[in-house]
């Protein structure tokens, strides 16, 4: 009695079954070819024939091939929307061979490296939206994987936004906040505008060629020369060079990145993925107020929360903080003890006429790099007049100006180390913020297990 619904299931053109989509898509020229009519009909064949079966059989029937033996479940009906087809030609092949050799090679193998802490929330973010998981390798040739990158154009971060679409697609950017720079707000983004892009043109390549050089662009080329094969408006040059490269470029990379052992890649350690806990900060808070606070240093917060340009937090705005995993209630209890007026340790400055950036760090005790670093890497040969510009104070600059230090009992010699008595009330915390250090580096200093001290501990503050 099975024999009828075995014929009835392999009746017409056989199928291609899709691997499972999360083990990632496998593509070849007879897959890009299937006619979703084939599919359809060959569901609904399947489906009656499986239904004429009394119950006895057709629990049989199951037990031997499973519900979906023809693996129509893995086959969506609209293919194309969730696969790049990788085509191999002279202009792919131009740029594997950039990639795995000379400079090209080495950049790449940043890139794999870098991917490692993005990858697997770009590919699920891409499940999430049913668009194709290797989107991750246009992040890869926009960007390098690197969430601060900047370009002439003013694109900005992992997929180089400009304002105006970040914008479009719901992303803050302001002197405060500049979430281009944000991996996962960026990709939400990122996911959207590509998935329309899609829609418009039916196409991957000719949606990846509209990402890079705007959608009005493609369009008209297509006008121009009647094709919507995003070859032949390569061939055609209606696309500027850069476009006309970029394709080529992601199947590339794709391709390189899919098969790295067999590039010469294998040897690669991608980055661990990012983690993190989120707390909230209610108002306007220095990053190394933040890191003392979280008992981690500044870098880490800086790697973790990229979309605060100024390195400090709106003011007047409760926002997201993350912190590294399992510092969220260390965090929240510290934080608590930092007055509203110790939050912030940075000044603004307008810049007048004739000043430089040596002349402005002089004046408020401080460094070029430290000025460049907390105001988008800015140039000194560019400054503006009127321009504002955030200065962060030093520690040993904040510590004597805040009045704040309390005659206590101390060891010291000149220049040599400083050892303190510790009395009630004090933290280890309070400890390193009043003397200008971190709690981890007073907790190395000192060979403490944990960071509790007790009144009558003797401190060493300084080596």
């Amino acid at each position: 009695m099975l024999l009828p619904l075995v014929a009835a299931c392999s009746t017409g053109p056989a199928p291609v079954i899709a691997p499972d989509l999360a083990q990632g898509p496998v593509v070849g020229p007879e897959l890009a070819a299937i006619d979703s009519t084939v599919i359809e009909q060959a569901t609904g064949d399947a489906e009656q024939a499986i239904e004429s079966l009394d119950e006895a059989t057709r629990r049989e029937f199951y037990s031997l091939f499973g519900s979906d033996p023809l693996g129509l479940s893995r086959r969506p009906v609209n293919t194309a929307r969730y696969e790049i087809p990788l085509e191999m030609n002279e202009q792919v092949e131009r740029w594997v061979e950039y990639f795995t050799t000379g400079k090209g090679r080495e950049r790449f193998a940043i890139y794999l490296q870098r991917a490692g802490r993005y990858e697997s929330m770009i590919r699920q973010k891409a499940r999430d939206a049913q668009l194709p998981e290797d989107l991750l390798y246009l992040a890869m040739i926009e960007s390098g994987m690197n969430p601060n990158a900047y370009s002439r154009a003013r694109a900005v971060g992992l997929w180089q936004f400009i304002a105006s679409t970040g914008r479009a697609y719901g992303l803050e950017i302001s002197y405060w906040m500049d979430e281009r720079r944000d991996p996962f707000r960026a990709t939400d983004a990122a996911i959207a505008h590509l998935g329309d892009l899609y829609e418009r043109f039916g196409s991957w390549y000719l949606a990846a060629a509209a990402y890079n050089a705007g959608p009005g662009r493609v369009s008209r080329g297509i006008r121009r020369t009647g094709s919507d094969d995003f070859w032949d408006l390569s061939d055609a040059r209606v696309l500027r060079r850069e476009t006309r490269n970029y394709v080529p470029k992601l199947l590339a990379a794709a391709t390189i990145a899919r098969n790295a052992e067999r590039y010469g890649f294998g040897e690669v350690e991608p980055m661990p993925p990012l983690e993190f806990d989120v707390v909230q900060v209610p108002d306007a808070t220095s990053f190394d107020v933040l890191a003392d606070a979280a008992e981690v240093t500044e870098a880490e917060i800086r790697d973790l929360n990229p979309h605060f340009p100024r390195q400090v937090t709106p003011p007047d705005r409760e926002v997201d903080l993350r912190v590294p995993v399992g510092q969220a209630d260390i965090f929240a209890a510290n934080y608590a003890r930092v007055p509203a007026s110790e939050r912030v340790t940075w000044l603004e400055h307008r810049v007048t006429r004739g000043q430089t950036l040596g002349a402005i760090a002089n004046r408020y005790g401080t460094s070029v790099t430290a000025i460049r670093a907390a105001n988008n890497n800015v140039s000194p040969r560019r400054l503006q007049i009127g321009q504002r510009l955030v200065i962060p104070r030093s520690r040993a600059a904040r510590v004597a100006s805040s009045g704040t230090s309390r005659a206590r009992p101390t060891q010291s010699t000149p220049d040599g180390p400083l050892t303190i008595t510790v009395r009630r009330g004090d933290t280890l915390w309070a400890l390193a913020r009043e003397y200008g250090t971190s709690t981890r580096t007073l907790m190395a200093m000192n060979s403490l297990g944990s960071s509790v001290i007790r009144p009558g501990d003797r401190i060493t503050v300084r080596r």
